[in-house]
């Protein structure tokens, strides 16, 4: 019964540290499967930009805008831009 019970004792002090011992790891992978989540948000934010040609078209994303001058319009405030005026031009 004593032996039984020793032994006993003795698995149960293995698998116990055992387990600890595999759990340190995980710790390590889900900090980096954390950052790298992280990093994959900071990628998805898009840039957007009001047009400056004052139409009143805002969020627009950098695909839809064309910067003069260091300042965004949209495709119709950036062809009278272009042209030299934007008298009368109205969405």
């Amino acid at each position: 019964m004593k032996k039984t019970l020793i032994i006993l004792s003795a698995l149960v002090l293995m698998l116990s540290l055992v387990t600890v011992a595999g759990c340190g790891g995980g710790e390590e992978a889900a900090e980096t499967e954390t950052a790298a989540e992280a990093e994959t948000a900071v990628d998805a934010v898009v840039a957007t930009h009001d047009c400056d040609g004052g139409c009143g078209m805002t969020n627009m994303t950098a695909e839809q805008t064309t910067e003069i001058d260091g300042k965004f319009y949209c495709a119709g405030c950036a062809k009278h831009m272009q042209e030299g005026s934007h008298e009368g031009h109205n969405h």
